[in-house]
């Protein structure tokens, strides 16, 4: 019996469920949780009720992986303690998603970039991408026009209004200290293009 984090109540679990609304018909068996914890988890292994996860976690990281170990229970999921942005993901799944994972990069002497190159790497025919629309170590043009020039189609954009702003005092960005509250999350659900 699975024991999953009850994510209903979450603006995460309501936003993922409306930007997944387009992969109605498609079978999703292989997922790739990249930067995961358990609100992530548990969101996947519920939407995709018959899928194995990897969760891919940060060597170390036991913010995310006692909880992870702890509070979730399926025979569906795998941890794995990967630096996504040293080493590349072999694995090829139907699914990847980053939840809140872009932003974080920074807090292990990596950069925005590296880690976004390393997660579009990943041999998966769909992402979901999902951050704080306000971090500043997040920067969505560059996305978007990385997604435009390395094959990928954004299939859905949405913003998302957080019903819980949270403050982030003193985000360390570059050399400088930054505060921002977010007030929104953005989502996107991508297609790999040169996945067929």
């Amino acid at each position: 019996m699975e024991r999953l984090e009850d994510t209903s109540h979450l603006i995460h679990d309501k936003a993922f469920k409306q930007l997944i609304k387009k992969l109605k018909g498609e079978t999703i068996t292989r997922v790739c949780d990249a930067g995961s914890g358990k609100t992530s988890a548990s969101i996947l292994l519920k939407y995709f009720n018959i899928a194995t996860v990897d969760a891919i976690i940060y060597p170390g990281d036991n913010r995310k992986k006692h909880p992870l170990e702890d509070a979730i229970g399926s025979d569906r999921l795998e941890i794995y303690e990967v630096d996504l942005t040293r080493s590349c993901v072999r694995k090829k799944y139907d699914f990847c998603y980053a939840l809140l994972t872009l932003g974080e990069a920074q807090n292990f002497g990596n950069s925005f970039e590296n880690l976004f190159h390393r997660i579009m790497d990943i041999k998966a025919k769909w992402f979901v991408l999902y951050d704080v629309l306000e971090d500043p170590c997040v920067h969505y043009r560059y996305i978007e026009q990385y997604l435009k020039e390395k094959g990928f189609k954004i299939v859905t954009k949405k913003i998302f209004r957080n019903p819980h702003p949270e403050h982030y005092p003193k985000v360390k960005y570059n050399k400088y200290k930054l505060e921002f509250d977010s007030k929104h999350f953005v989502g996107y659900l991508i297609k790999n293009l040169n996945i067929h």
